[in-house]
């Protein structure tokens, strides 16, 4: 069913119906009897601002925010050494970001390398040993638990942030449900192998690749299929997600190759001058199928290694590869052709021009807008296809996308997702924070976040479907998703290192000890001061009402000029709180009471803002 369009007059009737429905089941709302804001009626006017009603941040701020996992202050300042105007250093950031092996990532590196992880370097033979010896579901899911930790400190700590967004992207694309029983121990290869070195590379070596990844292979069932009995699974995957996408497909079309449905389903000439379909049949999917029988995981069926492939490596078995000949998207592939039989395939899905506009319509939902014009879409697509041999395809693509004035000058017609804002509120209040896997009884914080971030819908390589995450604003902005998102946005500010809950530890995002070190003469700590530092550390400016909502409720019924007392703090057994003290006494003295918990939930604030959760 097609999805009802955002237009500002279908907003507004639909808006004129909930007034109706309301006005004759719902009784007048009395303010007196809620806790309401004077002239709030609670059902439409606390609904949320549209961007139009908001103030768009700088240009830079948005171009960061949509490129990277998320503005913060130090990009910032890198990005303006780049150049003297907005569009030089645009320019240059995305020259830089687009050869992410120029970059010196090395304090990434190091975090990564002290974090303990085991099992990323192993080659697919050892973690498939490694799994076949393994009654620990802990040890047994390890390389998964690694792979998501890794991904995150990436994320978090990366100044390659384009690439990683684009992996993300990737990830999605092929998605692989990571806590498959079978597939996770046999996950990294997949991320390592198959995804990162082709993130801005060609997109036709990258479709084979993720074609033989065992995680790929189980999550499909290609490692199974066989002639005589070929799974389509991955086969009807392969052309409705990785490459044409379902609006190219047609349904079932009796006879699809005669003259008049070649003409009524379009035909183009490939690239080998063989004329090929536009549009996919329920045929093609069952013809790729066998055209694909043969391709396994040696050691995955109960005939064992294949040819001396070691064991959770990739395998072509040329006896049970369906050796007749075939037809698909009406090119006829002769007998005999063994492997041949699945690379000639890749090759045409790849230079498919539906392929392309597919693909390139993704890229700019998630650069730009889930509504975007499709002449930018087909611009996008036409490079796509006609660079589909060159090594950069894909860098080519992004940097044209990521130049186009669609890009430039849009803003807040895409919401953050709840992992997406988990990274990026961690970014933008500049933690150190290194999430690790635990086996111990210890509830810690990387336990906590990927609870919490599970419960909001979407923790890292955990979405079951093969389609992927959704990528709209109406799939995050659900009452489910949204209030998920917004309880879990400000705990992470009372999160510990090492026992998430346990106040003796440090917090993850020490707001107290930076804000103390950004104002280091106590006459300067005033609630304006503070609030401002802290949305231009976290939104890039000093948007209204954001900023002055924010101001109000930091300082209370002190003047925003006044200094605030963010060092005395309340001991329990002489441990600090981290609160501040209680001071409701006498009247009117909110200003002292808890001032350093009240900072905390302020920048909390910040984050459950509109400004921070638009893109």
């Amino acid at each position: 069913m097609a999805a009802a369009p955002a237009s500002a007059a279908f907003h507004a009737a639909r808006r004129r119906l909930f007034d109706a429905v309301f006005a004759a089941v719902a009784p007048p709302t009395d303010p007196n009897l809620s806790r309401r804001r004077p002239g709030r009626d609670g059902i439409f006017d606390d609904l949320p601002a549209s961007p139009d009603a908001l103030t768009p941040p700088p240009a830079s701020v948005r171009w960061l925010t949509r490129a990277t996992f998320g503005y913060s202050i130090v990009d910032a300042i890198a990005f303006n050494a780049l150049g003297s105007t907005d569009e030089a250093r645009w320019q240059a950031w995305v020259d830089q970001q687009l050869s992410p092996a120029t970059i010196n990532d090395a304090a990434c590196d190091a975090l990564l390398a002290n974090a303990g992880f085991t099992t990323l370097s192993r080659t697919p033979e050892q973690l498939w040993a490694a799994r076949e010896a393994s009654s620990n579901y802990f040890q047994r899911m390890l390389p998964i638990a690694e792979t998501e930790c890794a991904t995150l400190i990436r994320q978090l700590h990366s100044k390659r942030q384009l690439f990683e967004v684009m992996v993300s992207f990737w990830h999605d694309h092929f998605s692989v449900f990571g806590w498959d029983y079978d597939g996770g121990p046999l996950f990294p290869p997949f991320d390592r192998d198959a995804i990162r070195p082709n993130v801005f590379g060609n997109f036709r070596a990258m479709l084979q690749a993720t074609c033989q990844s065992a995680a790929m292979m189980y999550m499909l069932d290609l490692y199974g299929s066989v002639s005589g009995h070929p799974n389509e699974n991955y086969a009807r995957e392969l052309m409705e997600l990785h490459t044409l996408g379902a609006e190219n497909y047609a349904g079932i079309v009796a006879n699809p190759d005669s003259f008049n449905n070649m003409n009524a389903l379009g035909h183009f000439t490939a690239w080998d001058g063989e004329e090929e379909r536009l549009r996919y049949v329920d045929d093609d999917v069952y013809e790729a199928a066998r055209a694909l029988t043969g391709w396994t995981i040696s050691g995955s069926n109960w005939w064992g290694p294949v040819g001396g492939a070691a064991p959770g490596t990739f395998a072509y078995d040329d006896t049970r590869h369906d050796q007749a000949p075939k037809h698909v998207l009406a090119r006829y592939f002769a007998p005999y052709q063994a492997q041949g039989d699945g690379t000639r395939l890749f090759d045409m899905l790849a230079q498919h021009p539906g392929t392309a506009h597919f693909i390139a319509g993704k890229l700019c939902r998630r650069f730009i807008g889930d509504v975007v014009p499709d002449s930018l879409v087909q611009a996008a697509a036409n490079l796509f296809h006609q660079q589909w041999q060159a090594p950069d395809q894909i860098a080519q693509v992004v940097a044209f996308i990521l130049h186009s004035n669609e890009f430039k000058t849009g803003w807040g017609t895409k919401m953050k997702s709840p992992a997406r804002s988990v990274v990026s509120a961690l970014r933008a209040t500049m933690s150190g924070f290194v999430p690790v896997p635990d086996n111990t009884s210890t509830y810690t914080p990387t336990e906590e976040l990927l609870g919490r971030m599970q419960a909001a819908g979407q923790r890292l390589f955990y979405w079951p479907a093969p389609n992927g995450y959704p990528d709209t604003i109406g799939a995050w902005s659900s009452t489910g998703a949204l209030g998920l998102t917004l309880k879990l946005l400000p705990r992470l500010l009372e999160m510990h290192e090492t026992e998430s809950y346990n106040n003796a530890y440090p917090f993850i995002v020490d707001i107290q000890g930076q804000t103390l070190a950004a104002f280091p003469d106590p006459a300067d700590r005033t609630a304006a001061k503070i609030i401002g530092y802290w949305c231009d550390r976290i939104l890039g400016y000093r948007p209204q009402p954001t900023f002055g909502v924010v101001l109000d409720f930091f300082r209370q019924e002190a003047a925003a000029a006044d200094p605030l007392d963010l060092v005395t703090d309340s001991t329990s057994n002489g441990q600090p709180q981290h609160v501040g003290v209680w001071h409701l006494n006498p009247p009117k003295t909110l200003s002292r009471h808890y001032t350093i918990a009240r900072l905390r939930v302020a920048i909390g604030m910040l984050l459950c803002s509109p400004e921070f959760l638009r893109r």
